[in-house]
């Protein structure tokens, strides 16, 4: 007996156009988490994000964020306070208004505002320290200068660092930046015009001194007048009070004082119209 083989029905056909797509989605979906569409933002930043290049003008908070690859980026952009310094070769030469090349090294202490981060980013682009903050205070810094002489630039050094910060300070706002602080770390003249500077201020401080004597003197010798009138009016008023009975009296009064006393060695006595010492020897002692 033959046995015919068993038949099962065969599988439903897949169109390939279907599996041509879901291969495509598949590679898409590979490719976008590939190319890691996600993107955090760490604390003390924002993100600028970039469209095809175009920036968006709202900030991207710290935080996790997605963006559609290669058609979207973002630039981080820290809001932490950052010093920019001008020393050494980026230091800044000034004249003075007596015509002195003043140098001056400062530190600047700054952060951008975090929610006109795009702002900055569209002008300046990430280089905003050396297009902004570096133009700014050396503009600032020789405006000051230049209303000062060589002698003040050398005493007023807090004077200064104040008013530059006040011009650095209304500058950077304007383009969207907060000033926390400038720091002037040096501040050098020509080394002929230190040394008139410190000789003339000794000078200055030696008149002043002779000055204080001067007058020192002068109030000596008027506190002198004054108690030497004093002394002559006293002696007036008591030389016009004093009688032969109360000077006589007063003797007496002398006399008891003595008289009472254990050591007394002279006693005065009065006698007719003079006054007479009597002498009283202590007794020598008998051996």
């Amino acid at each position: 007996m033959d046995l015919e083989p068993q038949r099962y029905p065969r599988p439903p056909q897949v169109p390939k156009g279907l599996i041509a797509l879901g291969i495509f989605l598949i590679a898409v979906v590979l490719l976008v988490l590939l190319s890691n569409p996600f993107v955090v933002i760490p604390s003390g930043y924002v993100g600028v994000k970039l469209t095809l290049g175009k920036a968006s003008p709202d900030e991207m908070k710290p935080g996790l964020h997605l963006i559609i690859p290669f058609i979207q980026k973002v630039e981080k952009m820290s809001v932490r306070t950052h010093s920019y310094d001008l020393t050494g070769p980026n230091s800044i030469n000034a004249l003075s208004k007596d015509g002195l090349t003043i140098n001056v090294e400062l530190t600047t202490l700054y952060k951008i505002m975090p929610d006109k981060a795009s702002e900055i980013y569209v002008e300046y682009g990430l280089m905003y320290e050396d297009r902004i903050i570096k133009p700014v205070i050396r503009s600032a810094v020789r405006d000051v200068i230049a209303t000062l002489d060589s002698a003040q630039v050398y005493q007023e050094r807090a004077l200064i660092q104040r008013k530059i910060a006040e011009k650095v300070r209304r500058e950077l706002e304007k383009r969207f930046i907060t000033l926390d602080e400038i720091l002037i770390r040096d501040i050098r003249l020509p080394q002929k015009v230190v040394e008139a500077i410190e000789q003339k201020r000794r000078a200055l401080e030696e008149a002043q001194r002779m000055r204080f004597l001067v007058e020192k003197e002068r109030l000596e010798a008027e506190r002198k007048k004054i108690e030497a009138r004093g002394i002559a009016e006293a002696n007036r008023i008591i030389a016009g009070s004093l009688t032969r009975e109360y000077l006589m009296w007063k003797f007496l009064e002398n006399i008891k004082v003595y008289a009472e006393s254990g050591n007394n060695i002279i006693i005065l006595m009065p006698y007719d119209t003079r006054m007479t010492p009597i002498i009283q020897l202590p007794e020598v002692k008998r051996r």
